[in-house]
């Protein structure tokens, strides 16, 4: 069976079209020619040149859309094509920023820093992280290391100047602001982000001098009013509400739909206990942003007040079920849950407002309630005032660490490029999985067609080239699902049926494999390797007389030849008859003395029957026929450890490991056998791998649990003693198949 290789020139054609590509079609045109020269080494090179590019270029795509899930495996798997780039370094920092994994940001920015102590770029970013981390001295001093770097650049200059507020450190601050001022023009828009540098730091003087010039300069600038109006609050609480409420009403005047000044508006008539008008401003609120639990909690308030009971009930349900773990305020759901209570106590509805009381008396006791150090951090605690001040939202990691959403026309552009590039990545792993089935690098050959499809499910024949790479690999379970996408795609493809069914042969699903077998060998009866793994399928099932048919047919089609006497002797061996299984594999060896499978298969008989010397002979013999045949040697390896031939066994194990590091059942048997030699810090090492191969085995846990009891680690020991119990159990419990 062949691999299928997609029209290349339809790629080509795709990259023409896109003109600012052709950098990429070059290199796809170079590893194309480097393909056909043979020189497999530097094609693939081309391509992964193809790959670092494309992933770099979709992970900036995605994090534009703030699809940072994708965004981050896309630039980790970029810096994996192209180790050490600064640029996507730079650019996975950055999207684990975003992300707000700040400590998984420092990693790539130290790599860029130790290559390069001079980029601003990194210089900057790891004073931003070390920022959302609360190191304040180190985020300072970085950052003033990248101000020295790139002295124009504004955003360092604003982040420092952050940096020294959380510090305390008012004067040089306020000296970096006034020259922003002075640098980029005195305007609205500066001074209000001046004045959210000073206000989210605590520094609220300043706060109100920036936002009162920002109000002078464009008394209609947007949130203008809204800020200057919740800094009166912040600043000197209850005298001050009449003038943040004229200053909300003036917001409003120019921004209607602005969704603070609404919500701020309602709440400062909630605390002057003026019911009414407060209802209209929350009631916008609430459907300017419809899943914001803050505005339902207080009309649940105004609506209570107003006896408006059934209304109160409405909102407050809404407040709760749009918080249900808590995590958005637990003050509120707590105050929410007593209101609620007390509503349906009042409205006659006594068993929900007990249980809504229940609740309320719960979260108390979980320390869930109203706390003045938590009520600061959150906007929707509520104005409620607290020594005579009203706390509010947000926060100086806010201001820092908040992007803009693209528009719809940046939007819809993102979505083309993403979708471009996903073809050319998708293309590109599939030339390399092609250039590595050529090389017998059947492992790496179906990671890249999985990956291929990943990106690009269009691609021609790709399902088909994954799952015969998976096949060849000996990964028949990972075949399976891309084979069954193939056969559901191309139903009359009898090559995908037939490697889909013997897939099933051998992850044991006999049902499923004799069912394609029978379609695959009346499309070919001529093939006599098909009849085997159809006979003992149905012997698997209890067909006995259909699966005697289907082995006359076997000998009929292949004649007189080796291989039809190994696949009787197979056959034979499935049926439980060790004797005449032998007899066939032998008469295969004196028909061919150099036919290989033959004492391989005698030697897995031998070692059934318990016979290892037998068992030894016959691999050896055929080590001397297939002398790079791993199963072979993991055999014969597994023999000269039951006969007590330690050192040779361990010796050969060990080459069966490194020839294939996920092999994990000569992984246990190295550890079972290092374990009893003595040699526990190998021991473990292997009988780990086994376990993360193997999870289900329970015998693989016994050992390793005996691993880590003998090398002093008595709760790992234990834990693992734990898991062989419980598989042990499972397994005892499970019908057997």
């Amino acid at each position: 069976m062949k691999y299928q290789l997609p029209g290349l020139f339809s790629l080509l054609l795709l990259l023409t079209v896109q003109s600012p590509q052709d950098v990429q079609r070059r290199h796809f045109e170079t590893a194309e020619a480097q393909r056909r020269a043979g020189n497999f080494a530097a094609a693939e090179a081309e391509y992964t040149t193809i790959l670092a590019e494309g992933y770099s270029k979709l992970g900036k795509i995605y994090a534009a859309q703030k699809d940072y899930s994708k965004a981050i495996p896309a630039l980790e798997y970029a810096d994996r094509c192209r180790p050490g780039a600064p640029d996507v370094l730079l650019d996975l920092a950055i999207a684990r920023f975003d992300a707000e994994q700040y400590e998984k940001a420092l990693e790539p920015l130290r790599k860029i820093i130790a290559a390069d102590p001079q980029n601003p770029g990194a210089r900057q970013m790891l004073g931003k992280a070390y920022f959302m981390l609360g190191d304040f001295d180190k985020s300072a001093a970085e950052l003033e290391a990248a101000r020295k770097l790139a002295p124009g650049d504004y955003e360092v200059a604003y982040t420092l100047g952050l940096a020294y507020l959380k510090q305390q450190r008012l004067a040089p601050a306020k000296q970096i602001y006034d020259r922003m001022v002075e640098q980029l023009g005195d305007r609205a828009q500066l001074r209000i982000v001046l004045g959210r540098a000073y206000r989210e730091t605590g520094f609220l003087p300043q706060a109100l001098e920036e936002f009162q010039k920002a109000v002078a300069l464009d008394p209609k600038f947007p949130r203008a009013h809204y800020y200057l109006g919740l800094t009166y609050l912040l600043k000197d609480g209850s005298p001050r509400l009449d003038d943040a409420a004229a200053e909300f009403k003036v917001e409003l005047a120019s921004n209607p739909d602005e969704f603070f000044a609404n919500y701020y508006l309602g709440v400062v008539y909630i605390i002057q206990r003026n019911w009414e008008p407060s209802t209209s401003f929350l009631e916008k609120a609430s459907r300017l942003q419809p899943d914001n639990p803050d505005p339902y909690f207080y009309l649940g308030q105004a609506y209570q007040e107003l006896r408006k009971q059934d209304r109160a009930i409405e909102v407050l349900r809404k407040s709760i079920a749009l918080n249900p773990d808590l995590s958005h305020n637990d003050y509120q759901v707590t105050n929410a849950h007593y209101r609620l209570g007390q509503l349906l106590l009042k409205t006659g509805q006594k068993e929900e407002g007990e249980k809504e009381l229940e609740i309320t008396a719960r979260l108390k006791s979980q320390g869930h309630k109203l706390d003045e150090e938590k009520t600061a951090n959150y906007l929707n605690a509520g104005l409620h005032e607290q020594n005579g001040k009203v706390p509010e939202m947000g926060s100086v990691e806010g201001v820092i660490a908040e992007s803009k959403k693209p528009d719809a026309k940046t939007l819809a552009d993102l979505k083309s490029a993403e979708a471009y590039y996903s073809k050319v990545i998708a293309s590109a792993h599939q030339d390399i999985g092609l250039l590595r089935a050529d090389q017998q690098d059947f492992r790496q050959a179906a990671e890249h067609f999985g990956l291929a499809a990943k990106w690009s499910p269009q691609l021609e024949r790709v399902y088909y080239n994954w799952g015969l790479a998976a096949y060849k690999a000996g990964q028949f379970k990972d075949a399976i699902p891309p084979l069954e996408q193939e056969v559901a795609a191309n139903p009359t493809s009898i090559p995908s049926k037939q490697l889909l069914g013997m897939s099933y042969f051998l992850t044991q699903d006999y049902s499923k494999a004799a069912g394609l077998l029978r379609e695959v060998i009346a499309s070919r009866p001529a093939d006599s390797g098909l009849y085997y793994p159809l006979a003992v399928s149905l012997v698997k099932q209890g067909q006995s007389a259909e699966a005697g048919r289907v082995l006359e047919k076997m000998i009929a089609v292949g004649g007189n030849t080796p291989q039809v006497h190994i696949l009787l002797g197979q056959a034979y061996q499935e049926q439980g008859d060790s004797t005449k299984a032998l007899e066939e594999l032998r008469t295969a060896s004196t028909l061919d003395s150099k036919v290989p499978l033959a004492h391989y298969y005698s030697g897995l008989i031998y070692i059934k029957m318990g016979k290892l010397d037998d068992a030894a002979r016959e691999l050896l013999a055929e080590m001397a026929i297939s002398p790079g045949d791993v199963e072979v040697k993991y055999h014969l390896a597994f023999v000269l450890l039951a006969n007590q031939e330690t050192e040779r066994g361990i010796a050969m194990m060990r080459e069966v490991t490194q020839a294939r590091p996920d092999y994990g059942e000569a992984r246990y048997e190295l550890g079972k056998a290092l374990l009893q030699k003595g040699d526990v810090k190998d021991a473990i090492e292997n009988l780990e791998i086994a376990a993360r191969i193997k999870p289900d085995e329970p015998y693989v846990h016994y050992q390793l649990g005996r691993a880590y009891i003998a090398g002093a680690r008595k709760t790992d020991g234990e834990n693992q003693l734990d898991i062989f119990k419980q598989l042990k159990d499972k397994a005892r419990n499970e019908p057997h198949r």
